[in-house]
């Protein structure tokens, strides 16, 4: 497994805005010499990871038999929201120095799906949009249907999987987003904001196998503390304290891109409010906490 930390491509190149890349450097490798990727012996993979994002992204490993010293993979930014907020995004194939690639960006719960789904269709020599739908296939939660054999039908099975997979984001339980906000007063529990902006947010994620549309697991939050939430710049405790990455907003501030961080730093360590049914019912309350922990230690932290 060859893994590279991913960051925002700012190149003067004139390449597209909000473009994510890794950049190539092998063990061993000098400056101005061509490296490579060992494929020999085991299953590779080529991957990075999005600190920004806490997705992963992985790129066609044996597209890089040969590459230069210190060369850019890029992978567009809307690719990583994807998989940030649901778990799983498949881009379509892009045409790069003359290679056809297929690019898959997950969450880490999903790195094993990834690691799995790769050796298969390496083993069946998938390639371009007969990739694209493999992996597309193998989205969690969704059933896409049998990929079709005949190549004339997979622009279709492509289109109708897509259009699925988006329908049923967009469909998901809305009875959740009300009992959610009325638990909490339509306020956000971080910051008490209201005017009508508040979300859901889900304490698991929506993209792991046990995550559940039921009040239990859920926290109204304003739309900034909603993704501040979702990328783990700061977790709630199963006490209800906020604690903040301060590892994460460090590496923002090194890398000139923490402005806003005041949303997360002002509430370090304050109790968020809680919802209705907290002191009123134990069961829920628990179930809530142990969302809670799960979260806190999937982040890295044990709980205080």
């Amino acid at each position: 497994m060859y893994l590279w930390t991913l960051t925002p491509d700012r190149s003067k190149q004139g390449r597209p805005a909000g473009e994510f890349k890794i950049q190539l450097i092998v063990s061993g490798q000098k400056s101005g010499h061509t490296g490579s990727l060992d494929l020999s012996n085991y299953p590779t993979f080529l991957l990075g990871y999005s600190a920004d994002f806490g997705v992963f992204v992985g790129w066609e490993a044996r597209l890089y038999t040969s590459f230069s010293y210190s060369s850019n993979v890029q992978v567009r930014q809307d690719l990583l929201v994807q998989a940030r907020d649901e778990g799983w995004g498949v881009a379509p194939p892009r045409v790069s120095q003359g290679k056809v690639e297929v690019r898959v960006a997950f969450a880490p719960a999903h790195l094993p799906l990834f690691l799995n789904a790769t050796i298969k269709a390496n083993v069946a020599n998938l390639y371009g949009r007969r990739l694209e739908a493999f992996f597309l296939s193998k989205t969690p939660k969704i059933n896409t249907g049998a990929i079709p054999h005949k190549p004339s039908e997979l622009t279709t099975y492509i289109a109708r999987a897509r259009r699925k997979i988006t329908t049923t984001r967009l469909s998901r339980d809305p009875r959740f987003s009300l009992a959610i906000k009325r638990e909490f007063g339509d306020a956000c529990a971080v910051c008490n904001a209201q005017l009508g902006i508040i979300e859901a947010a889900h304490i698991i994620p929506v993209s792991e196998p046990n995550a559940k549309d039921e009040v239990w697991n859920g926290i109204a939050m304003c739309p900034n503390h909603h993704k501040l939430f979702d990328a783990r710049l700061f977790v709630i405790d199963p006490t209800l304290i906020v604690r903040i990455d301060q590892k994460r907003i460090k590496f923002l501030r090194d890398s000139g891109r923490a402005a806003g961080s005041q949303y997360i730093v002002n509430y370090a360590d304050q109790k968020i409010s809680h919802p209705a049914f907290w002191e009123k019912k134990k069961g829920l309350t628990r179930q809530m906490q142990d969302a809670l922990a799960s979260v806190v230690a999937k982040a890295g932290w044990s709980d205080p």
